[in-house]
């Protein structure tokens, strides 16, 4: 256990368990290899992928099927080798959020998620070539998108 541990979300206490290592970093952030992944109440669902390098870098993250129930991705096989991935479950995929001072135009990135293997702590973001995922999808839309397909599965359609 790591104690008084500073980051961008103040002092927290931080599991040795819980490190993850992002070998090759994280795109814009490549120096930085050692996260960790907080799940403070306060702003639950919402989750931060904080630095254990650099106390100013914190990636606001959720987990992207709380916002898009439809949300899916296929892994490549290297990926899943590199990350010892047996099974969906061996993996945590969350999305980077962009919150800025007009809560309105929140966005999160569906097209290049986070991927976090719990059976050997390694992640990495993987950018998904996909027409239909894209950087930037306003969370509202998104939310609004998915209602409405979970209205129309409720409703046999």
């Amino acid at each position: 256990m790591i104690e008084n541990f500073d980051t961008k979300l103040g002092n927290v206490k931080i599991d040795t368990d819980k490190i993850i290592d992002f070998e090759y970093g994280i795109p814009g952030f490549e120096n930085l290899t050692q996260f960790a992944l907080l799940q403070p109440e306060s702003t639950f669902p919402i989750m931060w992928l904080v630095s254990l390098e650099d106390k100013d870098v914190a990636f606001p993250v959720i987990l992207p099927q709380l916002i898009r129930s439809d949300y899916e991705i296929i892994l490549p096989e290297d990926i899943t080798d590199y990350l010892q991935l047996e099974k969906p479950e061996d993996a945590v995929v969350i999305c980077i959020l962009t919150i800025p001072h007009n809560k309105e135009d929140i966005t999160i990135n569906l097209a290049a998620p986070v991927i976090i293997s719990l059976r050997n702590k390694k992640g990495l973001q993987l950018l998904i070539e996909s027409s239909e995922y894209k950087i930037r999808h306003y969370l509202k839309d998104e939310i609004e998108r998915n209602n409405q397909l979970l209205s129309v599965q409720r409703d046999g359609g």
